[in-house]
């Protein structure tokens, strides 16, 4: 299957939707990457073809409350789920994230960071942001906290799914007690940094100062790690119980 890059940035707290704002910074990357949108999700939760009028109709009707763009269809609209049939996709939701993400053939993880931070405002909400490369179908559940299968990830039991565990850590309010896991690139404002436990807050500076590079921007601290130190990284932080995707919080 063949693997996206994803960037998703989770927001701050009481973070106020301001349609207008996120529509043009969404239409903004789509430029960036050179795709032209063709499709959206409506009010209703289907996904429409892109007219200028419904689509500003919706964004501006009171109930409306995310975002959600999506390039061209790659195959006929019977032959695949529409969520998932394009080069590229960005949501904005009010209560969850900014998410984006573009088949990996089209570009590398590091150029989409890249040109998502250099968008002005684009990361003025996030206190969390991480990129991951993954299976489409995957990779857009996980990012929005559910278990999508398909071939490479098929239904396993017993098993906490690092899909879903972020989610039922957020249902009962631990998020700001964990990271969800290790990424390629990681980025934290410093109340996010400031909101974890002593203990972790100081086992995460240490592996910070240990593996990858750190940088500073828009407000916000970035961990950069190759792939040859993910594990180690993920491996200290795993000893503080801090990685959610792998602690089982479905039930109290």
């Amino acid at each position: 299957m063949d693997p996206y890059h994803f960037l998703v940035g989770e927001f701050k707290k009481d973070t106020p939707f301001d349609p207008a704002a996120a529509s043009a910074q969404l239409f903004a990357w789509f430029a960036l990457i050179d795709e032209s949108v063709e499709r959206y999700g409506n009010k209703r939760g289907k996904i429409v073809k892109y007219s200028q009028r419904n689509y500003e109709k919706m964004l501006f009707a009171p109930e409306t409350d995310s975002i959600c763009l999506l390039s061209p269809r790659l195959v006929p609209p019977d032959e695949a789920d529409e969520a998932v049939n394009c080069d590229a996709q960005a949501m904005y939701s009010s209560d969850s994230s900014l998410i984006l993400s573009i088949r990996a053939s089209k570009l590398a993880l590091a150029p989409l960071f890249d040109g998502a931070r250099a968008l002005p405002g684009l990361f003025d909400h996030c206190e969390y942001v991480y990129c991951y490369a993954e299976t489409q179908g995957y990779g857009t559940g996980y990012a929005l906290g559910y278990r999508r299968l398909d071939d490479a990830h098929p239904m396993t039991f017993g098993i906490p799914c690092p899909a879903n565990n972020w989610s039922a850590i957020k249902r009962r309010g631990l998020q700001d007690a964990h990271l969800r896991d290790v990424y390629p690139i990681n980025g934290f404002t410093p109340a996010r940094l400031d909101a974890l436990p002593p203990g972790r807050r100081q086992a995460l500076r240490d592996a910070m100062h240990t593996y990858g590079r750190c940088e500073e921007h828009a407000g916000l601290t970035f961990w950069h790690l190759p792939p040859e130190e993910l594990d180690a990284a993920r491996a200290a932080l795993n000893a503080h119980a801090m990685l959610g995707a792998y602690i089982n919080n479905r039930h109290p």
